[in-house]
């Protein structure tokens, strides 16, 4: 018997405007198309995990419950009055409103334009990537038409009752897997991973990048602008991507390395023209290595040059797979030393790249996933 899944992964509104997708659509505007597009667009885990979950013959669907425009279209297609516009980028905001928040399925907005999906769709699973957008009772609605709700995470948590609605909790972060089930909650701890179709093949040496960071910092992540500082000393042609402050990079001389933003295949682009990638972890991930960074490095075929972090050899092999620092010090000398030895520059990326497309695809996470969902059908807790 084919199983079917439904996954809810919202995203950022930066990539949501850059599409044209954050606004109520004109006629003509084709849902599954424009759909299609976004998913092809190379942002976030849903998209792979779906890909990956239809290759294994299941029956999958996918919901970018935070996009104005291809929700609208939805209820359009289906007979639906349009929803109300107002407030659609503030949908998490609202989801923490007291009293309110388990009522807003209840309106005609983005909650009950989900829930009526849901409804329709009557999957086996429904995994929500964006916990913070589902308040306690919109939860409870959402269970009502689904055998198993699955919620993942790897952000700092909300409330302890956005959890307590769910079958099961899925996180990269060993931390939040500790305190779900401390919550008397299901959970598993499931890395993030690397979409295999961004693969790029080509030589580090050979590329025209010498080093590249790509990711949001400010005055809240105070140790990012001091490690991009020394590793730039030693490698000037270091490049700078992502949402940045701009008097932070002034504060630290890193005007002249940032060039912008950089979201899905644009960003897949450069990570494929860089010799190597200076990572760091944000707060949240405490002593663990967990972010996506690691895999698109390295599945990419760049050297990755990343946080010394206890659960890193569990993911890669130090000194033959990616390289780990301790201090921003030390991230400037591998850079630098990466640099001055093309050899080990490649048998590095090699050999992180084989790591990555061997163990660490969407391929293999859909197939653990997917078999805690068959696992979990018949423990579903009433």
């Amino acid at each position: 018997m084919t199983r079917s899944v439904l996954f809810v992964d919202s995203y950022y509104s930066a990539v949501l405007h850059t599409l044209g997708l954050d606004v109520v659509p004109d006629k003509g505007f084709d849902y599954r198309a424009k759909l299609d597009e976004l998913l092809d667009f190379g942002f976030g885990t849903g998209a792979a995990y779906a890909r990956n979950f239809a290759r294994l013959g299941w029956e999958t669907n996918i919901v970018i419950p935070n996009s104005l425009s291809l929700q609208t279209q939805w209820a359009r297609d289906h007979g639906l009055r349009d929803p109300l516009g107002k407030g659609w980028a503030y949908g998490a905001h609202l989801s923490r409103l007291p009293v309110a928040r388990d009522h807003l399925h209840r309106v005609r907005h983005l909650h009950s334009v989900l829930l009526e999906q849901a409804r329709q769709l009557q999957p086996d699973a429904i995994v929500v990537q964006d916990l913070n957008l589902v308040p306690p009772g919109f939860a409870k609605a959402l269970r009502r038409h689904t055998r198993l709700l699955i919620g993942e995470i790897a952000s700092p948590l909300p409330p302890k009752p956005f959890l307590t609605g769910y079958d099961h909790i899925v996180s990269a972060l060993p931390s939040i897997v500790e305190t779900a089930s401390s919550w008397g909650i299901p959970a598993t701890g499931i890395p993030l991973a690397f979409d295999e179709r961004w693969a790029t093949r080509s030589p580090a040496s050979t590329r025209p990048i010498d080093a590249i960071f790509i990711g949001s910092f400010s005055r809240l992540q105070p140790t990012t602008a001091p490690l991009l500082r020394a590793v730039a000393e030693q490698v000037p042609g270091l490049k700078i991507y992502g949402s940045v402050t701009p008097d932070v990079l002034a504060e630290h001389g890193l005007t002249q390395n940032y060039v912008g933003p950089a979201w899905g295949a644009e960003m897949f682009r450069l990570l494929g023209e860089a010799k190597m990638v200076i990572n760091r972890h944000g707060s949240i991930a405490g002593d663990y290595a967990v972010n996506m960074r690691m895999f698109e490095t390295t599945g990419s075929g760049a050297a990755l040059i990343t946080e010394n972090k206890s659960n890193l050899a569990t993911l890669f092999e130090p000194e033959t797979e990616v390289l780990a620092y301790d201090s921003p010090e030390q991230a400037a000398e591998l850079a630098a030393g990466l640099v001055a030895d093309p050899a080990r520059l490649d048998r590095i990326a090699a050999a992180g790249q084989a790591k990555t497309l061997r163990a660490h695809t969407y391929a293999h996470r859909a197939r653990t996933l997917g078999e805690l969902i068959e696992a979990s059908f018949g423990g579903r807790r009433p």
